[in-house]
């Protein structure tokens, strides 16, 4: 395998903390993806691949999620929490 689908090349803990940030903020997925592509303009994600980073990681789907992409959804996520 290579490039994004090579699980090896990141860890799927990143993947765990974002469904983690989704459970504690008590949203749906469509409202955690409003979240998560705060300030990100024209890179925002689409809903499909935002899901591909939620579903379980022996899936087809998954995409494991950067350490990059972590960190700004730990800052908007923080910051949703302080606004709701």
């Amino acid at each position: 395998m290579i490039g994004y689908m090579n699980p090896n090349k990141q860890p799927f803990h990143n993947n765990d903390r974002l469904r983690t940030l989704i459970a504690e903020a008590g949203v749906t997925q469509a409202a955690a993806l409003v979240i998560f592509n705060r300030g990100m303009g024209v890179a925002a994600y689409s809903f499909n691949t935002f899901k591909a980073f939620l579903v379980r990681s022996d899936s087809t789907k998954f995409r494991p999620l950067k350490n990059e992409l972590l960190a700004h959804a730990e800052k908007e996520f923080s910051r949703a929490g302080k606004t709701t």
